[in-house]
């Protein structure tokens, strides 16, 4: 009994999702959903996590477009405390600057999370789009000062971190909820 009901919940809720896909789809057709990049062999779990994080928020934008602006500003402010610990080799000025662009980008992410969610009608894909490009612009800030001073992982700050794949990291940090 408890198998059938099971099966039958997870029917329906695959039906939502994909008709919360195609819905977007039908509604938004000049912001297409983005083509997913094929993985090699070496990074495919890392690429199938990815996937699904991406598949999962514009599933979730679709739907819910206060959530996934939510789930990506939560995601994102985790990934600049990241940055902001992996700066512990920058000595001085530099990791005061460091510092002062990380708390800046902290208040810009926090102003574009209220922002979009302030609209009846969120645009949760460029909502997101302007958060992650925070990140991506605070990695890349990053590795030039690491690489200048030769510090470690001067080649790439943040592994898996929101830069990649188009600015949307696989990492949703569920685990961290939502502290603001």
């Amino acid at each position: 009994m408890f198998s059938m009901t099971n099966r039958l919940l997870g029917i329906v809720i695959a039906f939502a999702l994909t008709s919360g896909v195609v819905a977007h789809a039908a509604s938004a057709s000049q912001r297409p959903l983005a083509p997913a990049n094929l993985p090699t062999a070496s990074n495919l779990p890392a690429a199938l996590q990815t996937a699904a994080s991406q598949i999962s928020e514009v599933a979730t934008s679709a739907i819910d477009p206060g959530a996934a602006i939510r789930g990506a500003y939560q995601r994102d402010h985790v990934a600049l405390e990241h940055l902001r610990q992996q700066a512990s080799p920058l000595k001085g000025t530099a990791h005061a600057a460091f510092n002062q662009l990380v708390s800046d980008q902290e208040l810009a992410l926090t102003q574009t999370e209220r922002a979009a969610l302030a609209t009846t009608r969120p645009d949760a894909q460029s909502a997101i789009a302007a958060m992650d490009q925070l990140v991506a612009a605070t990695e890349a800030e990053l590795n030039r000062e690491l690489s200048q001073t030769g510090g470690p992982n001067s080649k790439s700050a943040t592994p898996g971190g929101p830069a990649q794949s188009n600015g949307q990291s696989g990492k949703a940090d569920a685990s961290h909820g939502n502290d603001h």
